[in-house]
This record gives C-alpha cells, structure tokens and sequence, in this order.
C-alpha cells in the first residue's frame, strides 16, 4: 500500500471511514502524516499497514493507533 500514497491518491480515511483523498505527505518524528481531504491526519499503522488514525498531540510527531491491531484503545470509545 505505501507505494501507491501519493499526493492526489484515492483512499480511505482511518478515522471517519470515508473514501477520499491524499492533500498532502509530511515526514515528521515517528514517520509520515497524511492530510487528507476529509480534514483528518492519518498515519500508516506499523503493523497492517492500513492508515489510521494519527494519534499524537503534537504537530511535530506522529503517532500511529488501529482499531484492528490496538482493539483495547478504542474500547471506551464504541461504549458510547
């Protein structure tokens, strides 16, 4: 999948689950940001690979965190 991220690329955001597309890659400390034209940032999760949600509170870092490898995180999030 990494290959095929580029600017203008069609996928589908890790956070609201839309199809849309890439506005723009920035290498920051912990790897790549995507800004997407949904207006979420997204990172490439470490292990599946899939982008998702992009974590980090700072601008500078990003941080990676999936629903599918990291279930438990989420877990008071689908309480609501």
């Amino acid at each position: 999948m990494q290959d095929s991220l580029t600017d203008g690329a069609a996928v589908r955001c890790g956070i609201c689950g839309r199809e849309t597309t890439i506005l723009f890659i920035v290498d920051r400390i912990g790897g790549k940001s995507f800004d997407l034209a949904c207006r979420h940032r997204n990172a490439l999760c470490p292990n599946c690979g899939d982008l998702v949600r992009d974590d980090s509170d700072r601008l500078e870092s990003v941080m990676p965190l999936c629903r599918r490898c990291n279930p438990e995180a989420f877990a008071e999030e689908d309480d609501i």
